[in-house]
C-alpha cells in the first residue's frame, strides 16, 4: 500500500514539475504568438530617412536602424522583413497591423506611451547648440532675443520658443544650417546624431556643435502595438545583448562616427553584477 501510494505521488510530482516546465516555456515563448508572420520580424521604417534607413548607390536599404533590426531579428531566431512607409503612415502601420514593430528613430513621448508599446533604447543622443565657430553663444539661455532656426513644431522648436528666441522657420534640419551658416540666424537646436552625420559629410564646415545638459537627451526605440508587451520585452533582451557583445557600438560607429548606443552603461552594469 505504502509502495502504491509513493509510486502515485511520484508520478504526481513529476507532472507537477513536467506542468511548471511547460508553463516555464510557454512563457518565454510567448512574445511569438504576436509576431504578424511566424518565423519573421517585420519592420516599419521610411527608407529614406539617412542615416537611419536609406537606399545605397546599389539600391540596398542600408542604415543603422536597418543593421540594428537585421541584428535584432538574427539574435531573435527570425527572418526581418522590412516594410517601407512614409513617416505619416508609419504610426497607423502598427495601428493596422503592417508589421511588428518600427525602427525609425522613434523617440519615446509621454503621448505616444499612451498608446503604444516601446522596447529599450538603441540611439541616445544629446542636445546640441549650433552656431558658427566664432560665436559667442555657448548656453540655450543665450538664445533671448537672439534668431534660432527651427521647425517650430519640433521638440527642438519648442525649446528655443521657451529659451525666448525669435523662431526663423525651417522645414528641417539641412535648412537650419544653412540658415545659419548664412548668417541669417544666430543658432539652431538639435541632436548630437544628426550633428554627426552633417559633420562627417561636411568636414571643413564653419560650423561647430556645442554639447548641451539644458535639454533631454534624444533617445530612440523600437515602437510596437499596446498589446505587444512580450514581443518588446524580447527585442530589448536582444537589444542588450548586442549592447555588450559591442555590436551596436560598432555600427553607431559605422554610421555617426561615435558610440551613442548607450552600450558603456549596459555593459557596465553587466560587468558589477559579475
Amino acid at each position: 500500500m505504502n509502495k502504491l501510494i509513493k509510486t502515485t505521488v511520484a508520478v504526481a510530482a513529476t507532472g507537477v514539475l513536467g506542468l511548471g516546465l511547460y508553463t516555464n516555456t510557454a512563457s518565454a515563448d510567448s512574445y511569438k504568438s504576436q509576431l504578424k508572420h511566424k518565423g519573421e520580424l517585420t519592420i516599419g521604417l521610411e527608407g529614406t530617412y539617412a542615416p537611419f534607413s536609406y537606399k545605397d548607390k546599389s539600391g540596398k536599404l542600408v542604415g543603422y536602424d536597418v543593421e540594428v533590426a537585421k541584428a535584432v531579428a538574427k539574435e531573435m531566431g527570425l527572418k526581418p522583413v522590412f516594410v517601407q512607409t512614409k513617416f505619416d503612415s508609419l504610426v497607423s502601420g502598427l495601428d493596422s497591423n503592417k508589421y511588428d514593430v518600427v525602427y525609425n528613430d522613434m523617440g519615446k513621448t509621454k503621448q505616444r506611451e499612451k498608446h503604444y508599446a516601446f522596447g529599450g533604447d538603441y540611439l541616445k543622443s544629446q542636445a546640441v547648440i549650433i552656431v558658427k565657430k566664432d560665436s559667442d553663444i555657448h548656453k540655450v539661455s543665450q538664445l533671448k532675443g537672439k534668431k534660432a532656426a527651427q521647425t517650430t513644431s519640433s521638440n527642438y522648436g519648442q525649446a528655443a520658443l521657451k529659451a525666448k528666441a525669435n523662431i526663423v522657420s525651417a522645414p528641417g534640419f539641412a535648412e537650419s544650417l544653412d540658415l545659419v551658416n548664412s548668417g541669417k540666424a544666430d543658432a539652431t537646436l538639435n541632436a548630437e546624431d544628426a550633428w554627426g552625420v552633417y559633420k562627417k559629410q561636411h568636414p571643413k564646415t564653419d560650423l561647430k556643435a556645442i554639447p548641451t545638459k539644458d535639454l533631454d537627451s534624444s533617445n530612440a526605440a523600437p515602437m510596437l502595438n499596446k498589446d505587444d508587451k512580450q514581443l518588446a520585452k524580447r527585442i530589448t533582451k536582444a537589444q542588450d545583448k548586442l549592447k555588450k557583445d559591442g555590436t551596436l557600438t560598432k555600427l553607431s560607429k559605422k554610421y555617426f562616427d561615435k558610440d551613442l548606443s548607450g552600450s558603456k552603461s549596459v555593459k557596465k552594469d553587466h560587468d558589477d553584477k559579475k
